[in-house]
């Protein structure tokens, strides 16, 4: 594998994913309680579509996909024991915190394609509980 398996802000996506990881059910909460506040404005939407431009015109796909396995470990909620005995193809429960720490992830690996007021907007939800990615920028 890679040393760089998040492109160039690799060393920025593992300090985020390493720091989130410490996030109790509390913090967890309080960033879905602001994602689901701050997503629907328009200024996250467009940020949004920015972001997702610009992992596709900068090639970064290869680098968006490779952190499905890092978030899913994070964000995958346990299974009750029978349910972890199945051997269907089911696809895991995630928190609902995924959402908003797949997007900041992202921000993360495109964060130098992206303007300080895209990357502040999108990065907004973590803001009280990682302070810091507060001044992010």
């Amino acid at each position: 594998m890679s040393q760089m398996p998040y492109g160039p802000n690799t060393p920025a996506v593992r300090r985020f994913l390493v720091d989130f990881a410490g996030l109790s059910q509390s913090d967890r909460a309080n960033v879905v309680s602001r994602y689901t506040q701050l997503s629907a404005d328009n200024a996250w939407q467009q940020a949004e579509r920015e972001l997702g431009r610009v992992i596709v015109a900068s090639g970064r796909e290869s680098a968006q996909q490779a952190l499905a396995g890092p978030l899913l470990q994070l964000v995958r909620r346990a299974a009750p024991a029978a349910a972890a005995d199945s051997t269907q193809d089911e696809a895991p429960e995630l928190d609902d915190v995924a959402e908003a720490t797949l997007a900041a992830l992202l921000t993360l690996l495109a964060q130098d394609l992206l303007s300080v007021e895209q990357r502040r907007t999108l990065l907004a939800p973590f803001a009280d509980v990682l302070p810091a990615w507060r001044t992010f920028g």
